[in-house]
């Protein structure tokens, strides 16, 4: 579902509500169990708060109340860590960064290893 509202676009400050998923479905995290707050960044940005490259590609040309399912390939996803000031959705919590960390310790894209990113694009400014 693409919706109805603003675009969202490359420079567009975007909230999201998200759920991060394993390949195999298992849920690691989401702004659902951190009290449902979103995670808020800027289309295209390389300062300040960004999004992994996987989402910042796979959520342009979305409008506000959009839905989509994105798949995002180690090489596209946490590659720069998982500390608060790299790109996110940055899980919360030990347990949620460690399932993360087993994948991208690897480092390998393999056909069955990726991230599923459920969003929902919520306001675009």
């Amino acid at each position: 579902m693409v919706g109805e509202g603003a675009l969202v676009e490359e420079g567009k400050r975007v909230n999201i509500q998200w759920s991060l998923k394993r390949s195999n479905g298992y849920t690691i995290d989401s702004s659902a169990n951190n009290d449902g707050v979103p995670f808020i960044f800027t289309v295209g940005s390389e300062k300040g708060q960004r999004a992994v490259q996987g989402l910042d590609e796979g959520i342009r040309e979305m409008r506000v109340g959009g839905i989509r399912r994105i798949v995002i390939p180690p090489s596209l996803a946490f590659v720069e860590g998982l500390e608060d000031d790299k790109p996110g959705p940055i899980p919360v919590g030990f347990g949620p960064k460690q399932r993360i960390r087993r994948v991208m310790d690897n480092l390998v894209d393999v056909p069955d290893e990726s991230f599923i990113l459920d969003v929902k694009v919520t306001r675009v400014q």
